[in-house]
């Protein structure tokens, strides 16, 4: 899995690279998002977005595929040391010509809570989120919930501060990220050469962040980005789960327009995109589509 990941890390950023830094200040770094493997942002906000996906073809010629997808994010940073925040990914999935057994409206709602604590040069933080994620007729009837469609999404990060510029974080994680649920190690190396510049290297997120002026932010990250979702057909009568696997090199930034009001906007390249799922004659098939563009805008609102 860490041999996979490096690998589409160096050939997404030396294939891509060149393309998208002509967005560098067209298309501003979202909000942190309610993330459990990511450090909870220093603030409380609230955040909405909205990303398009550019049709990609299916392997063999079977069709396209693309995607729509919205964003809901809810931070309250309290004073004891602890964060609470709310999340939401809807995601609109089209698939054609095939018919799938679900209708393609997928949700996952996840309620984050982070507790993080500090001494001297150390850190450690402990991160755990329960989450519903299923289509959207399981999700408006609550007695349709089971196992199959709950998640428990959790993380034990430590950090130890190496030198003024440098920072190590480690531990595990437990997530979608990678389609089907894994646990893996979390590793970081945060490295700031400069005031304005900061790198990420490590396992399963990288990242370089400069900071343009004081109100603009860009930078450019490396993921992946994948789910699973419990679904049904219409009737709700024939279950099963739609698994989605990609890693996602994004460029991204954010423009702080007021004191409290963040826009955002993105253009980010997805690679290695894998779905397995169930058609309408319940017949389970996998494939795999070619590479495609999303582009994202986001409002945010710190309080």
């Amino acid at each position: 899995m860490q041999n996979e990941y490096f690998r589409f890390l160096v050939q997404s950023v030396r294939g891509y690279l060149s393309g998208v830094c002509l967005y560098l200040f067209c298309f501003p770094n979202s909000l942190a998002g309610v993330d459990i493997c990511q450090d909870p942002v220093d603030f409380s906000y609230f955040s909405i977005g909205y990303f398009a996906d550019e049709k990609s073809s299916i392997e063999g010629g079977l069709g396209e595929v693309n995607q729509e997808n919205y964003v809901f994010d809810l931070l309250f940073k309290l004073k004891n040391k602890w964060s609470l925040g709310a999340g939401h990914r809807y995601t609109i999935l089209n698939v054609e010509p095939l018919e799938l057994q679900t209708n393609g409206h997928l949700h996952t709602f996840f309620v984050p809570v982070h507790r993080q604590s500090q001494s001297d040069r150390n850190s450690f933080r402990f991160s755990i989120a329960p989450a519903v994620s299923a289509s959207s007729n399981v999700m408006k009837d609550p007695s349709e919930y089971n196992a199959d469609a709950t998640q428990l999404l959790a993380a034990l990060v430590w950090g130890r501060q190496l030198s003024d510029p440098m920072n190590l974080r480690y531990g595990v994680c437990g997530d979608h990220r990678f389609g089907s649920y894994k646990i893996y190690p979390l590793v970081s190396v945060d490295w700031q050469p400069h005031a304005d510049w900061t790198i990420e290297l490590g396992f399963p997120n990288s990242r370089l962040s400069y900071q343009v002026s004081e109100n603009l932010s860009t930078s450019l990250g490396f993921a992946p980005d994948g789910n699973e979702w419990y679904v049904t057909d219409k009737s709700v009568e024939t279950q099963s789960q739609l698994v989605y696997e990609t890693y996602r090199l994004e460029w991204a930034s954010d423009w702080q327009a007021t004191k409290h009001i963040t826009m955002t906007a993105s253009v980010a390249r997805f690679f290695h995109n894998r779905y397995e799922l169930t058609l309408a004659d319940e017949s389970r098939v996998g494939f795999s589509s070619d590479a495609f563009t999303r582009i994202g805008a986001a409002l945010g609102w710190r309080f």
